[in-house]
């Protein structure tokens, strides 16, 4: 399964892809993880109007696509996702924006060559379908975070669409299923019993910890970087429970953690190798 194919320490996983490196979550950046040391990427899945599963961050398209420039689609500001249908979010460009912010400083500073820059100008907003085929082509684990969609409680029906899309493709074994919206990961429990699951979280830890993490059999516990510390990576991983810090991104705290025990989830994963 998923932790089977990676290190027991000194996790690194690229943050939605290697982003620092090419636009986020776009294919380039995906397999740009593998290229540059990583042992993983991490992701982000919704729901398209048509209800097809696409890798994309934002709720709204507005920073990371040209739909700001599409007379056509004006009215539907601020653009959320979830008002388009895929064939119309594949003729957006999902790359340039990228090399006219350079929001990690990368293109000036030479890490992204001008060589590279036609192929960051063709990307596209990716289906869940391709990035699983290149995941289960090339042997690459992903994490995927299934974003917490604008539904009611109780509705979880996009986590039965993306069982069904892992079973199909085959990559159940290589797929992390994690997720803030915490029914998403029971759902996906009770559909596969041996689906790897982790338990985002930002602000807090839930109360009994250990307790509510073995209640989802999860292997792994994702808390904002600003949670962890030596004793509660002791205690979890005294449990059987893998910790991943999100998102680490300097030097001294991705030592500190990877000599703790925990793994990271970093924009940098061409520099903070363990």
């Amino acid at each position: 399964m998923f932790f089977d194919k990676l290190p027991d320490k000194g996790l690194i996983c690229a943050h939605r892809g290697a982003r620092s490196l090419a636009p986020e979550n776009t294919m380039s950046a995906l397999v740009m993880a593998q290229k540059c040391g990583a042992h993983c990427l991490e992701t982000d899945v919704q729901l398209t109007k048509d209800n097809a599963l696409v890798i994309f961050h934002d709720d709204t398209l507005g920073r990371t696509t040209d739909i700001a420039k599409k007379e056509q689609w004006q009215r539907l500001q601020p653009w959320p996702v979830d008002q388009f249908t895929i064939e119309q979010l594949r003729t957006l460009d999902a790359g340039s924006w990228f090399l006219r912010t350079d929001p990690f400083g990368t293109i000036a500073g030479g890490e992204v060559t001008t060589d590279r820059h036609e192929l960051i100008k063709k990307q596209q907003i990716p289906l869940l379908r391709e990035l699983l085929t290149w995941s289960t082509a090339s042997g690459f684990p992903i994490n995927i975070e299934i974003k917490s969609l604008n539904t009611k409680p109780g509705d979880v029906a996009v986590v039965d669409k993306i069982m069904d899309l892992l079973t199909a493709a085959g990559a159940i074994e290589y797929v992390l299923l994690s997720s803030f919206r915490h029914e998403y990961l029971l759902r996906a429990r009770s559909l596969h019993p041996q689906i790897e699951l982790a338990v985002l979280t930002d602000t807090q830890h839930p109360r009994n910890l250990v307790e509510y993490l073995h209640h989802f059999s999860a292997a792994a516990y994702h808390p904002n970087e600003t949670l962890c510390d030596k004793e509660l990576i002791a205690s979890l991983r005294q449990a059987g429970i893998r910790v991943n810090c999100w998102t680490v991104n300097t030097t001294i705290r991705a030592e500190e953690l990877l000599s703790a025990g925990a793994g990271i989830i970093t924009d940098w994963p061409q520099h903070l190798r363990s």
